[in-house]
């Protein structure tokens, strides 16, 4: 049992030290005067689990309908995958697997 307390209580520690270091190496506002410490971990950390400003409300609701989104989406640019450099990229790595050396077979002396 004390084994078990012992690594939760290490595992916190380890965690708030990640917390910590996390906030020292954070980049601010250079309009904040406040130096980066325990003391505004702790603020920001709280802050954090205040509910406030949390809940965002909805905007208005858009009407329209599939073909007006689709036409407004249109992207004149070639899509992400080319089916062709695609189809390259394949042929290569099929070509270099038949032809792949193992060369790291380890053989007894005799």
């Amino acid at each position: 049992m004390i084994t078990f307390v012992v690594w939760v209580l290490g595992s916190l520690v380890l965690a708030g030290a990640v917390f910590l270091v996390a906030n020292v190496m954070e980049r601010r506002d250079p309009s904040t005067d406040e130096p980066p410490g325990l003391r505004r971990f702790v603020r920001d950390f709280t802050s954090g689990l205040r509910r406030r400003d949390r809940r965002a409300e909805p905007g208005d609701p858009v009407d329209t309908d599939m073909d007006d989104f689709f036409a407004a989406t249109i992207e004149s640019a070639p899509g992400y995958v080319d089916a062709e450099e695609l189809s390259d990229v394949l042929h290569r790595a099929r070509q270099q697997a038949r032809t792949t050396l193992h060369v790291g077979t380890v053989h007894k002396p005799e």
